[in-house]
């Protein structure tokens, strides 16, 4: 594992104005403003603050090939470049670093898929950080802001191999609700956390239940 790089933005840095959490696309449609729940202590050394665009690249640029065992000369997959439309998704998403004092161990970066769903679309850990619990931390206390800003659920996503991510997100309330094939990730599983009961019956009932309709034959 390559060693950290800090970003000449440190946790104490003043978040430029366009990239505060009240510019992301959670605020404008469920006024859910990050600063005023953030930071969120999650053990005694790791808590969970908002990151600002360069510190968030910072982290993926130096760790992810490594965390994720992406090689340059892999062509499996779409490697996508930079830009500007990229930077400006990425300045109105939610933006999350996990911090052992000031050094980065983490990342976590999500936004609203629609009107009632939220999207996490990437989560990474330093190697020695993981399986710590830190995300399931994290996750339980995001939950609760997105209920009680009336989110329905929040979609997530795993590769078929990464049995502790799956793993975790089952044993979080999560449920398999489909599968993705993509040139940009290859196949991963979709997990959904439902926040609405109404939501969760109504798929439950749908799909994981053998439930007799009146017009259902019962003697085919």
């Amino acid at each position: 594992m390559e060693a950290e790089v800090a970003s000449k933005e440190g946790p104490s840095a003043a978040t430029p104005l366009d990239e505060t959490p009240r510019e992301s696309l959670s605020f404008k449609l469920f006024g859910i403003d990050w600063a005023a729940h953030l930071p969120f202590e999650l053990s005694e050394d790791v808590r969970l603050e908002w990151a600002t665009v360069a510190q968030t690249a910072a982290f993926a640029g130096a760790h992810y090939a490594a965390i994720f065992g992406a090689r340059a000369a892999d062509q499996r997959f779409l490697l996508e470049d930079s830009t500007p439309a990229k930077a400006r998704f990425l300045r109105i998403s939610d933006r999350f670093v996990f911090r052992d004092g000031v050094r980065t161990v983490g990342l976590l970066v999500g936004q609203p898929l629609d009107w009632s769903t939220y999207y996490w679309r990437t989560v990474a850990f330093l190697p020695e950080f993981q399986g710590r619990g830190l995300l399931a931390a994290a996750l339980r206390r995001t939950d609760d802001v997105m209920r009680a800003a009336g989110i329905a659920r929040v979609d997530g996503e795993a590769a078929p191999n990464n049995h502790r991510q799956m793993r975790l997100l089952l044993r979080l309330g999560y449920c398999v609700t489909g599968t993705i094939n993509s040139e940009r990730w290859g196949t991963v599983l979709r997990f959904t956390k439902y926040l609405r009961p109404e939501a969760e019956e109504r798929f439950m009932t749908q799909f994981c239940r053998d439930t007799f309709r009146p017009d259902d034959n019962p003697n085919p």
